[in-house]
């Protein structure tokens, strides 16, 4: 076993040994190199065997055909392969099986679906925010999933994102909106997503941990985005102030309008000019209490800006193309870390939101060879995956040493990890029905809705109440404008009884869908939020702590009801399909674990079935469902 292991890091080391050399961050154009993906991942495994080297390690053996089946369509797809996909692909003898189903699951929807949970996470997306419908904003990401917009573009557009979220494709204003009135945090959030920093502590004192992150540091930074207030807020505050005295439809509809539009907008401070007074606790150098300061970035982030710039130029905008740009290390180096870390299990340096001056990684040249193919490949992040699915280090079997701070991923191997919570709901789906990708919410995206239903439909969209709320200029205006639009719903059949509905709607809060086409989150007490789904109140806030609610959940609840209990999922139908009992016993394996039984396995199940009849199956399924090898991922 030790001479085959050997043999597996002397073919890693030697793979790589066929690429050109080049300089650590440094690749040919695309353009000029057809091989270009794959010499990049063959630098990978030349420096990943590096790191094995130098740390005395063994790697482990490559992934069976079983192993990799379910650990890239968990990865990639957020969820299990179904029965047939199972079938398809370790009956299939074709010799770069494996790399065609990374590119057939980087061109799914289940891809898309499960970008959205990664980017929902990190971004706090939710339904429902500063008393409005997050709508929007969901509706923009997923767009920007779907096109493959470029990291760093992504980055740019919601950091510098003016104007209304119903205005058409204008949801990155969400971004804001998501932390409404509170500059502070929004601006801590920013540093701790895309620069990998964390400077919340600095808003009272100086960095405790970090001696390079000052008070001064953070305020002078804070600078860029404080003053940013909604749009048309000389007429918006006075609405609010005036809507007691108006019949009960007119005054409902329009604090709904309020929130829709005043509340879901931004537009800059003092005149885009990035400036901010110190807290009148200030207690940094530099500085006095109450002081107004300019804007600019610490020198620990490399080449920086300031404040002091060009009348014609948006402080704002200066700021997000000063973070999203490729000689921004730390950005690049961020981004790099968060997606090795969401394709092999361990990040390069951990935490992945914690990379500060005592930051050592412990294969330095690795890191900095995929912070050059990041921006070689202009922050595609589809293309950038697809490398790192390509390379012999993902191809390496589960580990058998455990990781920690000094010993990690590419030194010791890929961790087993329990599946989040929208996996195992995914999972759980493709278990329950045909073509689970494609059981989406209805995306009404731009209607109008009003007790729980859309109205105007062909006739006025949230786009058009938008623009003309917006060129109301008083709060008497504004008022005639909402008893108006009433009339107009009503005559249209709205209006009648029922709960109130923001406008814009689009969240479906049930059903048998992908975890991304339900709530963001889902409320307490469901599935998803029993297995530590976020509640998107923090970045990445998602558990996969163990609790006896989801023992609970298995045994007789979601698991119970939908799967084992369903005759009429679809693991019964593909039961229904086989002839001999050992047969069908191989269809709960593949459908559930992705393999066939062992021998042992096959025997012991058999005599259940024997036993137990048709219900042999349902227990046989069941237990299935509850092994570590169902919740897990190699």
């Amino acid at each position: 076993m030790a001479s085959n292991k050997l043999k597996i890091f002397s073919a890693l080391a030697a793979a790589a040994t066929l690429v050109p050399q080049m300089a650590s961050a440094q690749l040919a154009p695309k353009a000029k190199d057809a091989n270009y993906e794959l010499n990049a991942a063959a630098q990978i495994d030349k420096l990943v065997a590096n790191g094995f080297r130098s740390a005395k390690v063994t790697p482990p053996p490559v992934a069976t055909d079983e192993e990799f089946l379910r650990r890239t369509y968990v990865t990639v797809a957020g969820r299990i392969p179904t029965y047939s996909e199972a079938v398809s692909f370790l009956d299939d003898q074709s010799s770069d099986k494996r790399s065609q189903l990374v590119q057939r699951l980087l061109d799914s929807d289940g891809y898309r679906s499960h970008m959205f949970n990664w980017w929902a996470d990190l971004l706090r997306i939710t339904d429902e925010f500063a008393r409005t419908n997050g709508a929007p904003y969901k509706q923009w990401m997923k767009k920007a999933i779907a096109d493959n917009k470029p990291y760093d573009k992504i980055v740019q557009e919601l950091l510098n994102a003016s104007g209304g979220g119903w205005e058409k494709d204008n949801g990155a204003v969400g971004y804001y909106v998501r932390d409404k009135g509170m500059p502070l945090d929004n601006m801590a959030n920013t540093v701790r997503i895309f620069l990998g920093t964390r400077m919340e502590c600095a808003q009272c004192h100086d960095h405790p941990s970090d001696t390079k992150i000052k008070q001064r540091d953070f305020y002078e930074i804070a600078a860029f985005t404080d003053g940013l207030r909604g749009v048309r807020e000389d007429v918006g505050s006075k609405v609010g102030r005036d809507d007691e005295d108006k019949p009960r439809e007119v005054r409902d509809l329009g604090r709904m309008l309020r929130y829709a539009v005043y509340d879901f907008s931004i537009q800059g401070g003092k005149k885009d000019k990035a400036m901010i007074k110190l807290p009148y606790d200030y207690k940094g150098r530099k500085g006095d209490p109450n002081e107004w300061i300019d804007g600019g970035t610490p020198s620990f982030f490399g080449k920086g800006i300031s404040s002091r710039i060009s009348s014609k130029t948006n402080a704002r905008e200066k700021f997000a193309n000063w973070v999203a740009s490729p000689d921004n290390e730390r950005f690049v180096k961020v981004i790099v870390n968060r997606l090795w870390k969401r394709t092999m299990g361990t990040g390069l340096f951990e935490p992945v939101d914690n990379l500060n001056s005592s930051t050592e990684p412990p294969n330095p040249q690795l890191l900095n060879y995929l912070a050059g193919l990041m921006k070689d490949v202009n922050f595609d992040m589809m293309a950038f995956q697809r490398i790192l699915l390509n390379t012999k280090t993902y191809n390496l079997g589960p580990s058998r040493e455990e990781a920690s701070s000094s010993v990690p991923y590419h030194q010791a191997g890929r961790q087993l990890r329990r599946l989040s919570a929208e996996q195992i709901w995914d999972s759980l789906l493709a278990l329950t029905v045909e073509n689970p990708d494609q059981r989406k919410s209805a995306n009404y995206g731009n209607a109008v809705y009003w007790r729980g239903k859309p109205v105007l439909v062909g006739k006025k969209s949230m786009n058009d109440v938008y623009k003309e709320v917006v060129a109301l200029n008083s709060s008497d205006e504004f008022w005639n404008y909402t008893a108006d639009l009433l009339k107009q719903i009503k005559a249209d059949g709205g209006g009648g009884k029922g709960d109130m509905m923001m406008m814009g709607g689009g969240g479906n809060y049930g059903g048998l869908k992908r975890a991304s086409e339900l709530g963001s989150p889902m409320k307490p007490g469901h599935f998803l939020r029993q297995f530590g789904q976020s509640s998107r109140e923090v970045i990445q806030g998602a558990s996969t702590d163990s609790d006896v609610t989801q023992v609970l959940s298995i045994l007789n609840g979601h698991v119970e009801r939908e799967v084992v209990n369903n005759s009429g999922a679809v693991v019964y139908d593909n039961l229904g399909k086989a002839k001999s009992e050992a047969e069908k016993v191989n269809v709960l394996f593949l459908s559930t674990l992705s393999r066939k039984p062992t021998p042992d396995e096959l025997q012991f199940m058999l005599a259940e079935v024997k036993a137990n009849g048709q219900a042999g199956y349902r227990n046989v399924l069941a237990a299935l469902l509850t092994t570590s090898e169902f919740i897990f991922v190699k």
